[in-house]
């Protein structure tokens, strides 16, 4: 919990990290969170590890692990904090935050949803990994080898970039009638 006596910037900071979980509605993974506060400069990445950090021991934020990543939400006892607290925050913090928060939340369910990572089987062989979920429903994973390390960043990019486009691709193909090209085939 905020100490009464805690330093005003330190008690600002971790109830703009509440504020900022509160306004995301939506569980943020760590890479997500420390990207999107360093690229707005709303604070210094060690202090922001810290404030975390005691914002989880505290029991403000929960703490969810999904596919091996964790994700961050505010909790019950954090809102109630947050009520409390958030006419700390300066209104122009709050003014900033509003006008980028739909796109942050755009990016991060991008980010989030979309994935495509590959690691090697040995040294002329990639296993590349892409999926795509919905609201935890998996709409799509496909998993392939690649001969190269720069085949398979090309179709991790081009799954990251054009996750859309690719998807229609597969789905086209899949779709398409075969049975006039084989049409003894079943």
């Amino acid at each position: 919990m905020l100490k009464i006596d805690e330093p005003s910037e330190i008690a600002e900071n971790k109830i703009f990290i509440l504020y900022f979980l509160k306004k995301m509605n939506m569980p943020v993974g760590i890479i997500q969170l420390v990207k999107i506060i360093l690229e707005n400069r709303f604070m210094n990445y060690f202090f922001f590890q810290q404030y975390l950090s005691e914002l989880i021991d505290e029991g403000l934020l929960t703490v969810t692990n999904r596919d091996g990543r964790q994700f961050y939400e505010i909790s019950e006892k954090g809102l109630v904090v947050l009520e409390m607290f958030q006419s700390i925050l300066p209104a122009g913090l709050k003014k900033r935050l509003e006008e980028s928060i739909h796109s942050i939340r755009k990016n991060i369910r991008r980010e989030t949803y979309i994935t495509a990572d590959y690691h090697p089987d040995d040294e002329n062989s990639y296993t590349v990994v892409c999926k795509i979920q919905e609201n935890d429903f998996p709409l799509i994973e496909v998993k392939l080898t690649a001969g190269s390390r720069e085949e398979a960043r090309g179709i991790c990019k081009n799954w990251t970039n054009s996750p859309q486009e690719v998807y229609s691709e597969i789905l086209d193909a899949l779709l398409k009638n075969r049975e006039q090209i084989h049409p003894n085939s079943n």
